[in-house]
């Protein structure tokens, strides 16, 4: 058996950016990685990778040998099968391995509904690298395609396929796509995107079967039968907590449960990515993170704790992008729905406006929607969907959300503008005003029916 000070189990996003933060933190610490896959790479390039707008899965990925090598970290192509948290051991297929700290990076695992047909022939899941190659095998001697699950991969799955010449249709069980991350006023111009680019879309209607022989032929749902050379279910990812389970750690919600330290219910263990539960920054309520930044934030955290640092890691609002044809996507914090349902008295801006000048050539819409409570006047979820920009403004409204930032502070906000890159008039700002000047009738009205 080996001694070493840092075991990381999991090689994805939060494992390697956890080794790598505590060889940067302690160069001397002995640490060591213990992986399946040989290969490091993002899950959220698949879908582009299937598209043909990244060229090949050689693009994506680097070996994880490589890297971990060129940073002196142990790195062992193995799988791990039980954790004892007395002898502070690690069980691989291969061997044993002590620790003086653990950081368990396990990942997700896909959600897959218990959907009759569900195990049959060209029905995949799009996790991992190798669930893409199948996808594009299949997609080269197929004509039609069903993706059910309208999040995020399942939208870039559909939009892929529709890329790959094939007829496509998208089933979503719940009322509008992105339920989790939009408001039906912006789910709506997403669906619309996609209408209008030939998927045909079935909303708030669960799958009955799948049918097929040895293969898939096709998906029946609404009392409608959707014929389908390969299917894709995207229906969302739970986490792996197997390992972390068998050997007594404490689980919450699902997860692995982590302080603020990202340290588990065991001292000295260490959880983060996927598989850990975080919570809300707003509400404080237990939630997966599910998101790369996520994984990597709590990776950096974890990494650091684990050979003798003691950085927290901050609560999350799940911000999150995504671009499917020339649309881009963005939400952080609460949707309105969701702050209704915390009870807050909600509020919300909204405006049009374009990325550049109006009067610039090359300008694109975008629409932006500032959710705000007004009770303490402070902003806790926006949206923004258009042509550019979105990213940069979901990255400072993600900002002003964890700085508790007020619609005062906002209509404040300082920006820079010139015609070719950015409007006078910003469209945050413009969102902020719309937003108090709903706030400002509110008081009115409670103080003209107060008989004051």
């Amino acid at each position: 058996m080996h001694k070493h000070d840092l075991v990381i189990i999991g090689g994805g996003g939060a494992g390697l950016t956890a080794a790598l933060a505590a060889k940067k933190t302690s160069y001397d610490a002995s640490v060591t990685l213990i992986t399946k896959d040989p290969l490091s790479y993002s899950p959220c390039a698949l879908p582009f990778v299937i598209s043909g707008e990244i060229d090949g899965f050689d693009s994506i990925s680097k070996g994880i040998e490589d890297i971990c090598r060129n940073s002196n970290i142990n790195c062992l192509i193995d799988e791990a099968v039980s954790i004892d948290v007395k002898r502070r051991v690690v069980e691989t297929r291969t061997g044993e391995f002590h620790y003086t700290s653990l950081i368990i990076a396990t990942g997700g695992i896909p959600a897959t509904p218990p959907i009759k047909g569900v195990d049959l022939e060209k029905v995949y899941t799009l996790y991992r690298m190798e669930d893409a190659r199948r996808i594009m095998q299949a997609a080269e001697q197929a004509e039609s395609a069903v993706v059910i699950g309208g999040g995020a991969i399942g939208l870039e799955a559909a939009a892929a396929l529709i890329e790959s010449g094939l007829k496509v249709a998208l089933i979503e069980g719940l009322d509008y796509v992105l339920y989790r991350a939009l408001d039906p006023d912006f789910s709506q111009a997403v669906e619309n995107k996609f209408k209008e680019n030939g998927v045909e879309l079935i909303k708030g209607q669960n799958v009955e079967e799948i049918t097929g022989e040895a293969k898939v032929e096709s998906v029946k749902v609404a009392g409608r039968e959707f014929p389908a050379d390969l299917v894709i279910v995207v229906t969302g990812v739970r986490p792996n907590v197997k390992l972390a389970e068998k050997a007594g750690i404490g689980i919450l919600n699902g997860g692995i449960k982590t302080d603020e330290y990202m340290e588990t219910s065991v001292k000295g263990i260490y959880a983060a990515g996927d598989c850990a539960i975080t919570k809300s920054l707003i509400t404080g309520k237990p939630m997966p993170g599910l998101l790369g930044t996520i994984a990597i934030r709590q990776g950096t955290v974890a990494g650091m704790n684990a050979v003798g640092e003691r950085e927290t890691f901050e609560n999350v609002l799940g911000s999150m992008i995504l671009k499917v044809y020339d649309m881009e996507v963005g939400r952080t914090g609460l949707t309105e729905r969701e702050a209704k349902a915390e009870g807050m008295e909600v509020v919300t801006g909204k405006v049009k406006s374009t990325t550049t000048a109006e009067y610039y050539p090359k300008g694109k819409g975008i629409e932006v929607k500032l959710i705000f409570n007004a009770r303490d006047k402070r902003i806790v979820g926006a949206q923004a969907i258009g042509g550019g920009g979105v990213a940069g403004k979901i990255n400072l409204l993600t900002f002003a959300i964890s700085r508790k930032a007020t619609v005062d502070d906002l209509i404040k906000l300082e920006y820079c503008y010139t015609p070719p890159l950015a409007p006078s008039h910003n469209p945050i700002v413009l969102a902020a005003e719309n937003a108090y000047r709903k706030m400002k009738r509110l008081k009115e009205r409670a103080k003209s029916g107060s008989g004051c």
